[in-house]
């Protein structure tokens, strides 16, 4: 019973969102997306239901694109509109992981850049308030911030944050060694050697494979370094 009024509220939004698509006779006109409404007006709606509004807010938002004779691609929302949405929605609701999910996962697929650095910002931003419950979204935009944006150094400061940050037992060994291969791939494998290093002595990787492959690395890494000269800022690792 206590999910009735907002499970209502979203069947409603939806069948007048499916209405509207169906509607003929009228010229499509791209509508914007409007700021969602303050963080009062949405508790006091609640009802003490904070995370099912959330749910409706996330509905809302993906439907949006669904406009009156048109679907909108998501190179033409306003992003900067998007992530109020999905930070209203994750304040709402903080242990709901679904708007991270959908920042990283489905308005990570557009192809521009400036929109992309909106949401793994928010992401970013995201993480630093519960890094130990988040990491993996933000290991997920260090991956975007590498291979979509092909941007290195946005690259280091996430998973360089993942590193400093995310330190529960939940967290898996790899998230560190994000920033050991980002440093590698910058050229700066010094410190990408002085960190695996590091990794390795403190004995939290205890898995004999695990260790025996990055045992690899390492001396792989050490004799690129004797041939490389030590680079600027490689006094500090990140």
């Amino acid at each position: 019973m206590p999910y009735c009024l907002p499970l209502s509220l979203a069947v409603a939004l939806l069948l007048q969102l499916s209405f509207q698509a169906l509607r003929p006779g009228e010229a499509a006109v791209i509508e914007p997306l409007a700021d969602p409404p303050g963080e009062y007006a949405l508790r006091l709606a609640s009802l003490d239901e904070p995370e099912a509004v959330s749910r409706v807010m996330m509905l809302y938002l993906q439907a949006f694109d669904m406009q009156p004779g048109v679907i909108v691609p998501y190179r033409k929302l306003d992003y900067g509109e998007v992530v109020k949405w999905l930070q209203a929605s994750l304040d709402l609701d903080p242990s709901d992981p679904y708007p991270l999910f959908a920042a990283t996962y489905l308005y990570s697929s557009v192809n521009d850049s400036e929109r992309l650095k909106d949401v793994l910002d928010f992401v970013y931003r995201s993480f630093l308030a519960n890094p130990d419950r988040r990491w993996r979204w933000l290991a997920q935009g260090t991956l975007i911030a590498k291979y979509q944006l092909h941007d290195l150094p946005l690259a280091l400061k996430y998973s360089g944050a993942l590193t400093k940050y995310a330190t529960g037992k939940e967290v898996p060994h790899w998230v560190t060694q994000m920033t050991v291969f980002t440093l590698e791939e910058m050229g700066r494998v010094e410190s990408a050697k002085i960190l695996l290093g590091g990794l390795l002595a403190s004995g939290k990787i205890r898995d004999s494979n695990e260790r025996r492959f990055l045992s690899k690395v390492l001396k792989k890494m050490e004799k690129e370094a004797s041939k490389i000269p030590l680079q600027n800022g490689e006094d500090g690792l990140l």
